[in-house]
């Protein structure tokens, strides 16, 4: 027997059951809703700057101008691009509820990319590219075969009593979309990752700790408390890099799925409340929706039935989604196709006229177009000429004192010592910064300078570290270490130095 022959007829059937297997989507129908629902509100805040981010009227920002493809794509006047991206939102609404699923799917496709790569300034994000790949896939795939007004349409045609009990059993089809997208999360993380190993600064916590100390994204309080404890950046550094590596190849079996997907859960919140990012996580599980199986759909909705039985929820509350359901099928079906497209029209003329009466330049008010001002000679000059020198207190993130390193971070700030402890005082410093000659020099409570040391730090260099031998004949009490750096004094920090039982006796060094 052949077995070479047997273990390729295995790996094929193997590949075909996972690729080809057919099962109830699930997972895209909650990916569709999810995906939708998430860009109709983050895109919907930029309507009413449609004429200024991405028209021939306002300063719209190509992304292929910046590899030299001028006009590569067309800039719309104010008037088609308002229509146009009403008609996104509109097509995100009717996909989220699925209604005409692959025609919505498709379009919201050419026109979310579109007005992304309009705007590289702010619409062209991370999270707009993942979404564009995964309304690429939601267009291929049969999302719209169940919870969908399709579904109930379809329902309804053959003479079903009831359909809308019927929305979740749908047909089965081929599960090869829904492991495309899966596949493409598990991919994101492992670029991440390799990216992430080619950063020096990524596994020190310098990178995580710049980030969390910046409002780049969004505020985040929670980060900037964290980033008083550095080596806990290095724990989360190696923990995250090992989930993103092995994301793509446990997340199939079904404990490696929980374990995978709870971590994704816990790392994107992480990064909600500690890096300010707020769209990108939910991007991301949406995604995380497509994981969902028939079986978990089965026992989610036991888990519910007994949640309803437990709190016995008032049947008003109980019946408001099915109520909302049965609104939006009723009217779908009242519309027709036909009303679908002339609701679609109406709905887009009025937000033309509603955008035109804003009026964002004034082109009809009585006094004309605003006119651009006529900036001051001394602001001109300080926007023009930058003379402004960086103080070397500025060059300083922060000074820690303690007797531990883990990853070259010192790990316990502390304020006390006793006699004969080693420590380290650690400068963390800002980039960019240029050589610098630092020096950190023990003092006294009279101001003397007890010990000195110095060093040259390169540019390149984000820390240095200072190693200390408290002598056991220094007497205790209070001292300073100072950190100057070009010969000038950038930071002071007092210690309390304490007795050590196995020294009875002390002299004052110098003395």
């Amino acid at each position: 027997m052949d077995t070479t022959k047997t273990e390729s007829r295995t790996i094929r059937s193997q590949c075909e059951q996972f690729f080809f297997r057919k099962e109830i989507p699930f997972g895209m129908a909650a990916s569709r809703i999810a995906i939708s629902f998430l860009m109709l509100i983050v895109m919907g805040r930029s309507w009413r700057h449609v004429r200024e981010l991405y028209s021939a009227d306002g300063a719209p920002a190509p992304l292929a101008d910046n590899f030299g493809f001028y006009n590569f794509l067309p800039i719309l006047p104010a008037t088609w691009a308002v229509a146009l991206y009403t008609l996104m939102l509109l097509l995100l609404f009717t996909l989220m509820i699925g209604w005409k699923t692959r025609i919505s799917a498709v379009g919201v496709l050419v026109l979310f990319t579109y007005f992304t790569l309009q705007d590289s300034l702010s619409t062209m994000t991370k999270y707009s590219v993942l979404s564009t790949h995964i309304f690429f896939l939601l267009s291929i795939s049969a999302c719209g075969e169940v919870w969908s007004v399709d579904r109930y349409l379809k329902l309804k045609r053959r003479g079903v009593p009831q359909p809308l009990r019927f929305l979740s059993n749908a047909p089965k089809s081929e599960i090869w979309p829904q492991r495309l997208l899966q596949m493409f999360i598990g991919i994101v993380y492992l670029g991440a990752a390799i990216t992430k190993m080619h950063t020096a600064p990524y596994f020190t916590g310098e990178q995580l700790r710049f980030w969390l100390l910046t409002n780049v994204n969004h505020s985040n309080p929670v980060g900037e408390a964290m980033s008083v404890f550095p080596a806990i950046f290095v724990v989360f550094a190696y923990i995250a890099i090992i989930w993103e590596v092995l994301f793509l190849f446990i997340v199939w079996h079904r404990v490696g799925r929980w374990a995978m997907l709870g971590t994704g859960i816990v790392f994107h919140a992480l990064t909600t409340i500690t890096l300010g990012l707020y769209v990108f996580p939910f991007v991301c599980f949406s995604i995380y929706c497509s994981f969902l199986t028939t079986e978990d759909v089965i026992w989610w909705r036991k888990q519910f039935t007994k949640l309803i039985g437990s709190f016995k929820l008032p049947g008003n509350l109980l019946h408001a989604p099915r109520s909302v359901a049965a609104a939006i099928t009723r009217g779908a079906e009242m519309l027709g196709d036909r009303g679908l497209v002339a609701a679609l029209s109406v709905l887009v003329c009025g937000a033309v006229v509603l955008e035109r009466s804003l009026d964002v330049y004034g082109q009809y008010s009585a006094t004309g177009p605003y006119e651009l001002q006529a900036m001051d000679e001394a602001t001109w000059m300080k926007m023009k000429v930058n003379d402004t020198e960086i103080r070397e207190q500025d060059k300083l993130l922060s000074m820690d004192i303690g007797e531990f390193l883990i990853a070259g971070l010192v790990t316990d700030i502390r304020k006390s010592f006793k006699q004969g402890t080693h420590l380290y005082v650690q400068a963390n410093l800002v980039p960019p910064h240029g050589d610098l000659y630092l020096e950190c020099n023990l003092h006294d409570t009279n101001g003397i300078c007890v010990q000195q040391v110095g060093r040259i730090v390169t540019r390149d260099q984000l820390r240095y570290t200072f190693s200390y031998s408290i002598p056991d004949a220094l007497m205790p009490g209070k001292y300073q270490f100072v950190l100057r750096s070009n010969a000038t004094e950038i930071a002071r920090k007092t210690i309390t130095v304490l007795p050590n039982s196995n020294q009875p006796k002390t002299v004052v060094l110098g003395n």
